[in-house]
């Protein structure tokens, strides 16, 4: 937004919906803060392709007021008004329509934010879990009460994995087709497709991905050996404090016929490739690049790292999430 003279920027601060047509496209955002001096530059932002969320336009504190006016080409997007460095900041649904900001104390995160869209469907969300019910409770309550809200396909997309998919498949079958035709119902399609619902005692399902050298590695190459199925990834904190020890244990049995296989979730080679190299890991470790949505994470239902599962020589899944000296137990037993 650029600030011309002083007089037009307190014209436009005077929220005189008049200068506005009624047909106008795009949103406008007016806000009324409270703490904020005269001049006090503010910021909207969202996330440009790559999810870091960059400045698209300022504004000046006038009076207490202030006002953001644009046109977003996208259906929606997450979309922040606050400080240059982002530490005072609030979060919300921006769409091509009005909204109403209001903000006390200085403090922007309490912000509350008003408008007819998704913004309203995130307010009553939000005010159902307030209200004392568990967390879980008012997320499924609200999707069933809510199935043309997109907020209700975003819920399932976010927690879809830790539901599991017997839970996700009935609140997704409930959902409104403009719901499921978004992009968080399309992922959570994906998710349902992809997903085996496997269990303890279950048969593994084969997958491949490609190894460091683009060489696709299947699960089905290890059969006949007791096979670690590590998920895994070179961001997770978690994950490379375990190596060290998994690296023990793979030296320990690899000789009597016990695999490890590393399935990463990634989007950077290089961190990835870097990572195998630090931590020494002498098992084949795959990956897709495709970060959180790694399809066989998707597959075995992974929803947090590190995960593993223990498959032995016949192919049976016996048990998940074993490390120290619970695997090694395991893993005399079954050699």
């Amino acid at each position: 937004m650029k600030i011309g003279k002083k007089a037009f920027l307190f014209l436009c601060l005077s929220f005189r919906v008049a200068a506005f047509p009624a047909d106008a496209k795009g949103y406008r955002i007016f806000g009324n803060v409270i703490g904020f001096a005269d001049s006090t530059r503010l910021y909207l932002s969202y996330p440009a392709a790559d999810g870091i969320f960059s400045h698209i336009d300022s504004t000046y504190v006038v009076h207490g007021r202030f006002v953001f006016t644009g046109e977003i080409k996208m259906e929606f997007v997450r979309a922040m008004v606050g400080t240059k460095d982002f530490t005072n900041s609030k979060s919300f649904w921006l769409e091509n329509m009005d909204f109403l900001f209001n903000s006390q104390n200085q403090n922007l995160g309490n912000a509350i934010v008003r408008s007819a869209g998704m913004q309203k469907d995130e307010n009553e969300l939000d005010s159902l879990i307030h209200s004392g019910k568990d967390q879980k409770e008012a997320y499924y309550s609200f999707i069933s009460l809510h199935p043309n809200s997109i907020i209700s396909a975003r819920l399932l997309n976010e927690y879809d994995l830790s539901w599991g998919r017997d839970t996700t498949a009935v609140l997704y079958h409930s959902l409104s087709r403009k719901s499921k035709s978004s992009t968080y119902g399309k992922t959570v399609r994906e998710y349902l497709t992809i997903n085996k619902n496997l269990r303890i005692g279950d048969k593994y399902v084969d997958f491949y991905e490609t190894d460091p050298d683009d060489k696709k590695v299947y699960v089905s190459d290890f059969k006949g050996k007791v096979i670690l199925i590590e998920f895994w990834g070179s961001w997770c904190g978690a994950c490379r404090a375990k190596n060290p020890e998994l690296v023990s244990i793979y030296n320990e049995f690899k000789a009597k016929g016990f695999e490890i296989l590393g399935v990463a979730a990634e989007t950077s080679k290089d961190a990835w490739v870097n990572a195998i190299m630090a931590d020494k890991l002498p098992w084949k470790n795959i990956t897709d690049f495709k970060g959180g949505d790694n399809e066989a994470g998707l597959m075995y239902g992974v929803w947090y790292y590190p995960s593993n599962f223990l498959i032995d020589r016949q192919g049976i899944i016996i048990g998940k999430d074993f490390y120290g000296d619970r695997l090694r137990k395991k893993i005399r037993e079954l050699l």
